[in-house]
């Protein structure tokens, strides 16, 4: 049992070398045969680091390559690297891997404020530039924020004053589709924001409380059922690394996620 342990060990600190050593990462199979395992050893060494954040996997080329978890691992030994810098890079990482724009955005008010964005050097990019708002009961990332809130305390927020909402929005229907995002953790957006544009977005929780929001969104022409999947996987793995970095940050949660927090990076 003890040499079993000890070859998966090594197993994985080879893989952590191999990929190192490579800019444009491995495949599983080019992996498995340059360290000369079987795949199905190396996949379950691969899943789990990836879930961990000590590797990534770019889903449209199917390769691996280290991740930002591990980078970030030796930046806090170094205390070089502050958390919005390893927000931002991690949103980088997604942009990569699913060619789209991510944005991330906090609740202020009855309105989501977009805080940063991260855009695809090839492809058109969302309109959702920093400081723009946009009602929090309507789209994806309005959803996650607020999906731990009850019915009345929605009613609170978006009817205090005489406010009103537009024609088209029900604020019953969309309590039902923010409890839906607290129990699956994701949220669906399809042109009820802006024509033509979709969303994918998934809450950020410090101490189990939503704190921010990430996006991915994109022209409704480049939404398909696969990238669909691929952005989810991305933003629960994302979510989750960010998650893990502000569990054991010392800096102020209201700095980090304010409109300053992200210049100058």
């Amino acid at each position: 049992m003890a040499q079993t342990a000890h070859r998966s060990t090594s197993r994985v600190l080879d893989i952590i070398e191999l990929l190192s050593a490579s800019i444009e990462g491995h495949t599983l199979t080019e992996i498995a045969q340059l360290l000369n395992s079987p795949k199905s050893s190396i996949l379950p060494m691969l899943q789990t680091m990836a879930a961990r954040g000590f590797i990534d996997l770019n889903y449209r080329t199917n390769r691996y390559t280290i991740g930002l978890g591990l980078y970030f691992a030796a930046s806090i030994y170094r205390n070089k690297i502050s958390v919005n810098k390893f927000i931002n890079l991690e949103m980088q990482q997604v942009t990569y891997q699913i060619g789209e724009s991510c944005c991330l955005g906090v609740m202020d008010g009855k309105d989501v404020l977009f805080l940063h964005r991260t855009n695809p050097p090839e492809n058109i990019t969302c309109d959702k530039t920093p400081g723009q708002r946009e009602l929090g009961c309507i789209g994806a990332m309005g959803k996650a924020l607020l999906c731990d809130y009850k019915l009345d305390e929605l009613t609170e927020i978006f009817f205090k004053d005489g406010g009103r909402l537009p024609p088209e929005t029900n604020l019953y229907r969309a309590h039902i589709q923010m409890e839906e995002v607290r129990l699956t953790g994701i949220s669906y957006e399809y042109g009820e924001v802006e024509p033509n544009i979709q969303c994918v977005a998934a809450p950020i929780r410090v101490d189990d409380r939503v704190v921010a929001a990430l996006g991915i969104i994109l022209p409704t022409f480049r939404m398909n059922l696969e990238k669909a999947a691929h952005a989810t996987k991305a933003l629960q793995i994302s979510t989750r690394k960010i998650e893990n970095v502000l569990s054991v940050s010392d800096e102020n949660l209201d700095e980090i996620f304010s409109q300053n927090g992200f210049k100058n990076l």
